[in-house]
């Protein structure tokens, strides 16, 4: 399931300005599923953590990564074997 997810991500960090993705903490403190995927992606080496920081408003916290060159590739890959499966 991991891979619907990790193509979805990593075309989202391909697409933003600086190869960046960032998840913002839910008003209860805990973290969207997307925080889990992205810290799988980063242990494979698919985007690099940056940290947390305070959002614009109080309360507000990101945990931002961003795309490594080995993200691009799989991605890359990804959308080429999803093309050939289309055809």
């Amino acid at each position: 399931m991991l891979i619907k997810h990790e193509r979805r991500l990593l075309t989202k960090a391909a697409h933003a300005v600086a190869g960046r993705i960032s998840v913002k903490r839910e008003q209860d403190r805990s973290w969207p599923s997307d925080h889990s995927r992205l810290c799988a992606l980063a242990s494979l080496g698919k985007v690099r953590w940056l940290g947390e920081q305070a959002g614009p408003h109080l309360g507000g916290m990101f945990a931002s990564w961003e795309i490594t060159e080995r993200g691009l590739a799989s991605l890359e890959a990804m959308t080429s074997d999803h093309l050939s499966d289309m055809r």
